[in-house]
């Protein structure tokens, strides 16, 4: 079988769609050696795949805006060239299928419905063109995957796709590096670590201000927001600010935030693995690929009460109100000293995290391209 991928997120390894890419495609390679991966890219990347994916370059177009360059090369060239690779099966990893009905089986994965349900993704008259495109050429797929319950749940709700057209095949943690390798910066203290975009959703905000109020002040305990650097948060990050947010404390904190830059799979590994815990407060999730990514390491995770987390993690994390700055500071500072409770939670994230599995994805993968070949 000769399968085509929209591999464009390659080219961005530290997303999380790049990462779903990459280790879908390294373990279905793996477990159907006699498949053929055609991988098709903007530019070609510098990646370690198994001798039966081969990268193809499709050159965008050279449009002026980018956002319509990138439609272009998505619904016109990628496509262009399945066909004339006479692939057997297309699967776009991300929502990016033609309108037009494809000469060959399309699979398509949605994460989550995060450009139609939240109004902050369509402000702009291109974005609402592009994702209203999008949703039409969904309707063209022949098949769905998606990465949880509750992303199909709100696939069926707000795209009005039907249940039988929907399968679910969970994340995994990125594949394991040969080399776990520490960061540059000196890690002397404990601390929290939180992974992921900068995006409102993600309320990253909240969460420093809970650090720096219930924390920072009391405690030399860092937090570490990885890929931080350049998000434009720098603000909260004074001696004034420390102050006015624990007025009855005048004092310098003692623990620090650290911004980093975007680390590689093995720093990322070595960060999980000596976290005091994972504390994550999005406001909405298709998944969350972070909390399985702490799991697998064995750490805590603190994280915001809503209900994707509670069936990634099945019960087994601190959930707070991520509305709420008191109740994720409360949450941060009951971890700090009750030794039994963390205990408990990493003794049922190591047990979760079992369910996540590549090749248990792979597989369920592939058994959706028979469905159709």
């Amino acid at each position: 079988m000769k399968i085509g991928i929209n591999a464009r997120f390659l080219t961005a390894p530290f997303t999380g769609i790049g990462q779903y890419t990459r280790s879908l495609v390294a373990t279905m390679a793996d477990i159907e050696p006699e498949n053929d991966y055609i991988l098709f890219t903007p530019e070609l990347v510098d990646v370690d795949l198994p001798s039966n994916c081969k990268q193809i370059r499709v050159a965008e177009k050279p449009y002026r805006s980018d956002s319509i360059r990138k439609a272009h090369w998505e619904h016109v060239l990628v496509p262009r060239e399945m066909e004339r690779f006479e692939v057997d099966v297309a699967h776009f990893p991300y929502p990016s299928n033609p309108r037009r009905r494809l000469p060959m089986p399309t699979i398509v994965t949605v994460h989550d419905v995060i450009p139609w349900r939240l109004k902050a993704y369509r402000q702009k008259m291109r974005s609402k063109m592009y994702y209203f495109n999008a949703r039409m050429a969904l309707r063209k797929a022949d098949h769905i995957l998606t990465v949880s319950d509750f992303s199909k749940n709100e696939i069926i709700k707000y795209l009005k796709v039907k249940k039988e057209n929907i399968t679910v095949t969970p994340l995994a943690p990125p594949l394991s590096p040969d080399k776990i390798s520490c960061p540059h910066f000196g890690l002397r203290r404990d601390y929290f670590i939180y992974v992921g975009g900068y995006d409102d959703r993600k309320n990253v905000p909240r969460l420093m201000k809970a650090y720096q109020k219930h924390i920072a002040p009391f405690y030399p305990i860092d937090l570490i927001l990885v890929g931080g650097k350049k998000q434009d948060l720098e603000d909260y990050l004074t001696d004034e600010y420390c102050e006015r947010v624990a007025e009855a404390y005048l004092m310098k904190p003692k623990g620090k935030i650290i911004f980093t830059e975007h680390l590689d799979q093995s720093e990322l590994v070595c960060l999980y693995q000596k976290a005091l815990a994972l504390t994550h407060m999005s406001l909405y999730e298709g998944f969350n690929l972070a909390l399985v990514e702490a799991m697998q390491a064995g750490i805590p995770i603190i994280t915001s009460d809503i209900p994707v987390h509670h069936e990634v993690t099945q019960e087994g994390a601190l959930f707070v109100n991520p509305h709420n700055i008191d109740s994720i500071g409360n949450a941060m500072h009951q971890l700090v000293h009750d030794k039994a409770l963390q205990r408990t939670l990493v003794h049922k994230t190591e047990k979760r995290a079992q369910d996540f599995d590549w090749k248990k994805t792979a597989e369920e993968t592939l058994y959706v391209y028979s469905l159709f070949t």
